[in-house]
C-alpha cells in the first residue's frame, strides 16, 4: 500500500509553480555583470536543474555541499537574498512538483512529539518574524541592504522557513541509505571546499607558517564582514563527519583521503584562533573518539569478561606521555625537531606491531651505529660554506633512513620472491633504519637548537624504544589494522597542527586575554538585556527576529553611534542616486570604521585615475579612499589614494557637490600568480571625531591608462549592487554574541523554550541511536554539541546559512523509519 510522503498534489504543484516563479524573478534582478563568480553561478543553476530532473534525491548532496561555499556577496553586494536562496527555490520547485505526482512510500516519518516541537518552534518563529517586520516600512533603497532595516527580520527568519519547506522532501527522500549515500558525502564535500579555501587564505595573506600574525581567516563566509563565528559554527557542525568517514573507511585509499580531509579541516579549525571553537572540539572529542573506537575491528568480538578500560588506559597514558614530550621538543627544537620526533614515533608504532627478530637486535644496532658514523663523517661540508636546505647532513640522512624503513615495511606482495624466509632479514634491516632515525633525530635537534635540545630528543627515543616492546605484551596494546592506523594517523595530525598553533605568539596572547575578553562579553550581554523592553509581550515573544542591530544603533546604553552606509536619491533629481557614509560617533580608530568595498582587477605598477563627486556640510568627516589586498576583514597591503576634500569655494552653497580627480600608482597591487594573487578591493570610509558626521559620494570612477572603467555601479543607480561593506574589529553593534541570549532577546521565552525542547528531543534520540551502535548518530550528536559550545560565546543563528544547516541536522535527527503497512489477513480458500 502506497503512503503519501508529504502533501496532496493540490497543494504541492501550486507551491512548486510559486517557487519557480520566485526563482525566475530573483534571477531577473540578480547582478551578473561583475566578476567570474556570478557567471559561474549562472552556469551552475541549469546544471543543477538537470541533475534534479535526473536524480531528484541529489539535493541531499548538493545542498550541504554548496551551503557553505555558494556565497558571492563580496562580488554582488547581495546579502539579504543570496545565491543559496535561489538554489533552494529551484530545489523546492522541482521537489514539490514531484511531490504532486503519484503517491509513493514515505522514506521517513516524524513522531507526535517531534511534530509538536516543530509546531511550537514554528509558532514562535512566526511571532518573532511579525514583531520584527511590522509595521511594514517603505520599500526604499535601503530596505534590502542594511541591517538596520525592519526587513532584516526576513533575512534571519528565512533559515527556519527553508527548513520547514525542505521537511516534506526529507520525509520523501531521507531514509538512512540515502543519507549515507548523499548527505554524508555532501557534508564532506562542503568541508573539503571550506578547508581548501581556508588553506588558500592563509597561504595568500599571512603565510602558512606565520602564526604570530593576528590575521583571522573567514574562508567563504561573507556574513563575517561584521564579525561573528560563521566559520567556527560550520567547522563545529562538519568536523565530526570527517571523523565518521575515517571510522567507516573500507579501504586504504578511503582512509588516506579521510586523513587528508581531517588534516585540512583541523588546520582550518586551529588557525581560526577561536577559543570557542577550541572548546567545542574539546567537548566533541570524547564522542568522536568513542565513535572511532566502536567502529574498530574486533570490538564486537571482545570476550564478555574483558574490560576495555584495561586496554585503553595504558594507550591513553602512552599518548599523554608522547604529547608532553612533543610539546617539550617543540619548545626547544621548533618545527624540525617536532616533525622528526613524530616520524620516529610513527615508525615505532608501525614497527612495534611486527614480529621483531630480537635475536638480531644487537647486530642491527651495531651495524646501524657504524653506518651512521661513517655517513656522518663522510658527509661533505665545504669549508666556510654550509649546504643549503634538505641536503644538510642530518636532514638528508634522516630522510634516507625513513625511506629505507618504509621500503622494509612495505607489504610483502610488493617484493618479488618475498617469502617467509626473508621476513626476519627485512625486519632486521628495518631495525637498523629505525636506529639511524633515532640517531639523526638527536643530530637534527643538536644542529638546530644545540645541546639543550638533546634531553627531549633522548626522552623521545626512550619512549620509542618502549613502544617497540608492544609486540611482547599479551595481548598487545595495538595491532596493525586499519582502525589502529586511522586513530594513530588522526592523533599525529592533530598533534602536528595543535602544538605549533597553541605555542604561537598570537594564540598565547589570545589565551592570556581570556579573562579580560570575558569581562567585555559579560558587559555586552548585560547591555543587550538592558536594551530589551520589559513589557510582557517582549519578554514572551521577543523584540523580533533580526531587530538587535537597529536596537543597538538607537538605544545602546553607551550612547555610541556606529558607522553606517545608506543610499539616497538626490532631491529634485529623480534617478540620481548617491551613497551616504556616516562616520562613527565615538573615538574612531583602525577597525572601527565601516568600509564600503568593491573587488577590482588591477595590474601592478600602473597609473590609474580615481574620480568622484563628494560633499559634506562641515570640515568633518575625512574621506578615506584606498586600494588594499583584502579577502574580507583584514587589509594587508594598501595604496592610499591622495584625496583631500576641499572646503566649498566662496559664494557656493554649503554642502555643494565638488568634483575630484586623483592619479595614483598601484605599486605591487595585483601582482602574483593566479592562485596566489591576493584579491584587491577599493575601500571608502568616513572617519570623523567623537560626533558622527556624514560625507556623500557620487559618480565614482576608476580608469586604467587606456580609459577602461573598473568600477561597476559607480553612480549607485542600482543601490548596493556590486558594493559590499565590512567592519574589521568592532563587531558588537551587530551581534548579541550568545546563541541563548539571541533566542531569548529576539524570540522571547516562548522561542527559547521551544528550541530547547527541540534540541533536547533530538539529542535524546541521537544518543539512544548511538548507544545501539549507529556511528552516524554519534557524529551528529558531536556536531550539535560542538555547535552549542561555540554558541555559548556567539549568536550563530544570525547567519542564515549556518542556522539552516543546524536546523536540517536537527530534522534529520528527528526522522524515524516509516511504519510498515499491516499485512493483509489470510483468508481460507473456499472448498
Amino acid at each position: 500500500m502506497a503512503v503519501q510522503t508529504a502533501m496532496p498534489g493540490l497543494a504541492a504543484r501550486p507551491l512548486a509553480l510559486l517557487a519557480g516563479a520566485a526563482c525566475l524573478l530573483a534571477l531577473r534582478q540578480y547582478p551578473l555583470g561583475h566578476g567570474w563568480p556570478s557567471l559561474l553561478f549562472a552556469a551552475l543553476l541549469p546544471a543543477y536543474f538537470l541533475l534534479l530532473c535526473w536524480r531528484p534525491a541529489c539535493w541531499l548532496f548538493c545542498v550541504p555541499a554548496l551551503l557553505p561555499v555558494l556565497d558571492l556577496a563580496p562580488w554582488t553586494g547581495w546579502f539579504f537574498l543570496e545565491e543559496i536562496d535561489v538554489l533552494l527555490l529551484l530545489t523546492v520547485a522541482c521537489g514539490y512538483w514531484r511531490l504532486g505526482g503519484p503517491a509513493r512510500p514515505a522514506a521517513a516519518r516524524l513522531s507526535p512529539a517531534a511534530r509538536a516541537c516543530l509546531l511550537l518552534c514554528s509558532l514562535a518563529w512566526l511571532a518573532a518574524l511579525l514583531r520584527g517586520v511590522l509595521p511594514l516600512a517603505p520599500l526604499g533603497l535601503n530596505a534590502w541592504d542594511n541591517y538596520l532595516s525592519p526587513y532584516n527580520s526576513l533575512r534571519l527568519g528565512k533559515a527556519w522557513a527553508w527548513s520547514m519547506l525542505l521537511l516534506p522532501l526529507l520525509l520523501r527522500d531521507a531514509d538512512p541509505p540515502a543519507l549515507r549515500r548523499y548527505a554524508l558525502p555532501g557534508m564532506l564535500a562542503g568541508l573539503a571546499m571550506v578547508s581548501l579555501f581556508a588553506l588558500w587564505e592563509r597561504a595568500v595573506f599571512p603565510g602558512l607558517l606565520n602564526l604570530s600574525s593576528d590575521y583571522r581567516i573567514t574562508a567563504p563566509f561573507s556574513a563575517m564582514h561584521t564579525g561573528g563565528a560563521a566559520l567556527d559554527g560550520y567547522l563545529a557542525l562538519s568536523l565530526p563527519f570527517a571523523a565518521l568517514w575515517l571510522a567507516r573507511a573500507r579501504s586504504r585509499w578511503q582512509a588516506a583521503l579521510a586523513l587528508l580531509l581531517l588534516a585540512l579541516a583541523l588546520h582550518a579549525a586551529l588557525t581560526t584562533f577561536s577559543r570557542g571553537l577550541y572548546a567545542a572540539l574539546a567537548a566533541a572529542l570524547p564522542l568522536a573518539l568513542w565513535q572511532v573506537l566502536r567502529a574498530a575491528p574486533g570490538t564486537a568480538r571482545r570476550p564478555p569478561g574483558q574490560r576495555p578500560v584495561r586496554k585503553v588506559l595504558p594507550g591513553l597514558l602512552l599518548a599523554g606521555l608522547g604529547t608532553a614530550l612533543l610539546v617539550y621538543m617543540f619548545s626547544l627544537a621548533g618545527y624540525r625537531g617536532l616533525l622528526a620526533a613524530v616520524v620516529l614515533l610513527a615508525a615505532s608504532f608501525v614497527l612495534a606491531a611486527r614480529p621483531l627478530p630480537w635475536r638480531l637486535a644487537p647486530a642491527s644496532l651495531l651495524c646501524a651505529l657504524c653506518l651512521q658514523g661513517l655517513l656522518a663523517a663522510w658527509w661533505p661540508e665545504p669549508a666556510g660554506q654550509q649546504t643549503a636546505g634538505w641536503l644538510k647532513g642530518p636532514y638528508f640522512l634522516f630522510l634516507l633512513a625513513a625511506v629505507l624503513l618504509a621500503a622494509m615495511l612495505l607489504p610483502r606482495p610488493l617484493w618479488p620472491g618475498g617469502g617467509a624466509d626473508k621476513g626476519p632479514a627485512r625486519l632486521g634491516l628495518a631495525m637498523m633504519a629505525w636506529t639511524m632515525l633515532a640517531c639523526n633525530l638527536g643530530w637534527i635537534v643538536w644542529h638546530w637548537a644545540g645541546a639543550p635540545a638533546l634531553l627531549p630528543a633522548g626522552l623521545v627515543v626512550l619512549l620509542a624504544m618502549l613502544m617497540l616492546c608492544n609486540g611482547r605484551l599479551r595481548p598487545p596494546l595495538w595491532r596493525l589494522d586499519r582502525a589502529s592506523l586511522s586513530i594513530a594517523g588522526a592523533a599525529g595530525i592533530l598533534l602536528l597542527l595543535a602544538i605549533p598553533v597553541s605555542a604561537s605568539y598570537y594564540a598565547t596572547e589570545r589565551f592570556a586575554t581570556t579573562a579580560f575578553d570575558m569581562q567585555g562579553r559579560l558587559r555586552h550581554w548585560r547591555q543587550a538585556l538592558a536594551m530589551q523592553p520589559s513589557d510582557a509581550g517582549n519578554r514572551l515573544f521577543g523584540m523580533g527576529s533580526g531587530s538587535f542591530p537597529a536596537t543597538y544603533y538607537w538605544h545602546n546604553p553607551r550612547r555610541e553611534v556606529p558607522a553606517s552606509i545608506t543610499y539616497a536619491e538626490e532631491r529634485g533629481e529623480p534617478g540620481n542616486y548617491y551613497v551616504r557614509l556616516a562616520s562613527p560617533g565615538y573615538s574612531a580608530g583602525y577597525g572601527e570604521l565601516l568600509r564600503l568595498l568593491q573587488r577590482l582587477r588591477v595590474h601592478p605598477a600602473t597609473r590609474y585615475t580615481l574620480a568622484l563627486d563628494a560633499r559634506r556640510t562641515g570640515p568633518m568627516p575625512v574621506l578615506q579612499v584606498r586600494l588594499c589586498q583584502r579577502q574580507l576583514l583584514y587589509a594587508q597591503y594598501c595604496v592610499d589614494v591622495p584625496l583631500r576634500l576641499r572646503a566649498p569655494p566662496a559664494g557656493t552653497q554649503p554642502g555643494a557637490w565638488q568634483h575630484y580627480e586623483v592619479p595614483f600608482d598601484s605599486a605591487r597591487l595585483g601582482a602574483g600568480a593566479w592562485l596566489l594573487r591576493p584579491p584587491v578591493q577599493l575601500e571608502l570610509a568616513a572617519s570623523g571625531t567623537a560626533t558622527s558626521s556624514v560625507v556623500e559620494v557620487d559618480n565614482l570612477s576608476l580608469r586604467a591608462p587606456g580609459g577602461e572603467e573598473l568600477i561597476a555601479n559607480g553612480r549607485f543607480t542600482q543601490a548596493n549592487n556590486y558594493w559590499f561593506f565590512s567592519s574589521d574589529h568592532h563587531h558588537l553593534p551587530w551581534h548579541i554574541k550568545s546563541l541563548a541570549l539571541h533566542l531569548l532577546i529576539e524570540t522571547g521565552w516562548c522561542g527559547a523554550l521551544a528550541m530547547l525542547a527541540l534540541l533536547t528531543l533530538a539529542g535524546r534520540r541521537l544518543l539512544r541511536r548511538a548507544a545501539h551502535g549507529d556511528p552516524g548518530a554519534l557524529a551528529c550528536a558531536a556536531a550539535l554539541l560542538g555547535f552549542l559550545v561555540v554558541g555559548l560565546f556567539d549568536s550563530l543563528l544570525d547567519v542564515p546559512r549556518i542556522a539552516l544547516l543546524c536546523y536540517l541536522m536537527l530534522l534529520c535527527a528527528l526522522l524515524q523509519p516509516p511504519r510498515s503497512p499491516p499485512s493483509p489477513s489470510l483468508e481460507s480458500a473456499p472448498p
